[in-house]
């Protein structure tokens, strides 16, 4: 559970490599997904490099759509892309990363192939010469969630309670969630009380209309956007 770096030049910038440990999502079950998230949050790299299998999507994509909710920018490295092939399964990345505004680029690592137009790509995005993240692209995870979020938004400002380099939206989530480490974080505020208490209001009300768990309804529904984009 450490980082890796390594630096490397491309076209006259000399890139500054952090390899993090490898992780399918953020939640603080894991010291790998703990030491991830805490990495991005203070260290606050220029881009996020998401590389992702192109040969198990679905699973792979996880991570991306809480990436999404971080408000990062991400450029996607499709790795493997030469097993996708081989399958004769086909998928549209252009498609999905026009429509998120995420780059997509197909490589193959151990060959080596796609890599110097992953690191042409990831300097446009720095350059912000290609759009990165949509600021109006968000995961949408169904009107009950929707609404929980929206009600934990409004409390968390009429506290005039921030965590900073968090967003809003991504902390309500984590705090519907169950998320350990945001609790721990919360549970130092003055008012603390009153902001579980909200919170345990709208984890049952999610739970008597949805007849699961918060946590597993974010998870469902971050799955229905991923298999919504790939179909």
């Amino acid at each position: 559970v450490n980082a890796k770096e390594g630096y490397m030049r491309h076209k006259g910038y000399t890139f500054r490599l952090v390899d993090l440990p490898g992780t399918y999502s953020l939640s603080a079950y894991s010291p790998e997904e703990l030491y991830v998230r805490k990495y991005i949050f203070e260290k606050k790299p220029d881009i996020i490099l998401n590389v992702v299998s192109a040969s198990a999507l679905e699973r792979n994509l996880y991570l991306t759509t809480e990436l999404i909710d971080l408000n990062v920018p991400i450029v996607v490295a499709l790795n493997m892309y030469d097993e996708l092939q081989d399958s004769g399964r086909t998928f549209d990345h252009a498609a999905l990363g026009e429509m998120l505004g995420i780059p997509f680029v197909p490589t193959v690592g151990k060959r080596g192939q796609g890599i110097p137009e992953l690191l042409d790509r990831v300097i446009c995005v720095h350059e912000q010469q290609c759009v990165a993240q949509k600021p109006d692209v968000k995961i949408a995870y169904g009107r009950v969630l929707e609404k929980s979020i929206h009600v934990m938004e409004r409390e968390l400002l009429s506290k005039k309670i921030m965590i900073p380099a968090m967003p809003l939206r991504y902390v309500c989530i984590k705090l519907l969630e169950g998320d350990k480490a945001i609790d721990e974080r919360f549970a130092r505020e003055p008012k603390s009380d009153e902001i579980f208490a909200r919170r345990d209001k709208e984890r049952a009300y999610i739970e008597k209309l949805l007849r699961e768990d918060p946590e597993s309804a974010f998870t469902n529904a971050r799955y229905g956007f991923i298999a919504g984009g790939l179909t």
